[in-house]
């Protein structure tokens, strides 16, 4: 009993301490160091804003507050998605450390972006508040919605880092990938908005339905789709199952290739 308690006490100080160390080094050098993590997410907000408020409005009140809500889980995500093909790859010599688990850089990148959101929650809040949205209980459905999609990004993590040590067409076929789902995910615009024959693409979008759940619980206050969301789920777990077994059935030729 005491191996496996010690066991994930290590793994435990493991993360946290590549977490601090992924985060530390990513604005190591920097002028304003870590409020870069402000630079991307508001940049967005305030193109998106100016486009779809003022040059082509389309017509929803508090527009910034509603795509606020949806662009910092989608700026998780995406950003998530596209670094993790280098992961493997970039951290060579980490890799080969004796009983290292590799699977620890997934969870580690996931985590670090994660607190790009986290720090971000604040800023979230005070402007739901400020165009009137107040926080309801619904709030306490948060951190299912951050399982659900850590599992859904680890997944898919996974595929890309794995797939990515053999094929190095894997990151640009991500980066278009991520791009394109961007615009057929409702971040900017409202759900209601696409067309009853698109609507099953959709609810099979786990991505679009996680950003529909994220904004309903912080602008409309209002509980998420469950029926969407259950199926979300199963299919973010799906996605975990099979980059895990990708992950563990090539690993071994990951170490030869590295």
């Amino acid at each position: 009993m005491t191996f496996p308690l010690s066991s994930l006490k290590y793994y435990n100080d493991l993360i946290l301490h590549l977490v601090a160390r992924d985060v530390t080094l990513r604005y190591k050098g920097s002028v304003i160091g870590i409020l870069w993590i402000l630079m991307i997410p508001l940049s967005q907000l305030l193109v998106f804003v100016f486009l779809f408020g003022k040059v082509i409005p389309l017509g929803i009140d508090a527009y910034p507050a509603f795509l606020f809500s949806a662009l910092l889980p989608w700026v998780w995500f995406s950003t998530c998605l596209n670094s993790a093909s280098g992961l493997f790859i970039g951290n060579r010599d980490l890799m080969r450390r004796p009983n290292f688990p590799p699977f620890i850089l997934i969870v580690v990148n996931t985590l670090s972006n994660l607190l790009s959101y986290i720090f971000f929650l604040p800023i979230l809040i005070f402007i739901l508040v400020l165009y009137g949205h107040y926080m309801t209980p619904y709030l306490l459905i948060f951190p299912l919605l951050i399982l659900i999609q850590s599992t859904l990004i680890i997944g898919l993590s996974l595929i890309v880092a794995t797939m990515n040590v053999f094929y190095r067409d894997i990151q640009q076929i991500v980066t278009v990938s991520a791009m394109l789902l961007f615009y057929l995910t409702p971040v900017f615009y409202r759900s209601e908005a696409i067309g009853e024959k698109y609507h099953l693409l959709y609810t099979l979008n786990p991505v679009a339905v996680l950003i529909q759940s994220y904004r309903a619980i912080f602008f409309y206050g209002s509980p998420p789709p469950w029926g969407s969301l259950m199926l979300s789920t199963v299919l973010s777990i799906t996605v975990f199952a099979i980059g895990f077994f990708l992950y563990n059935r090539r690993l071994a030729d990951v170490f030869d290739r590295l």
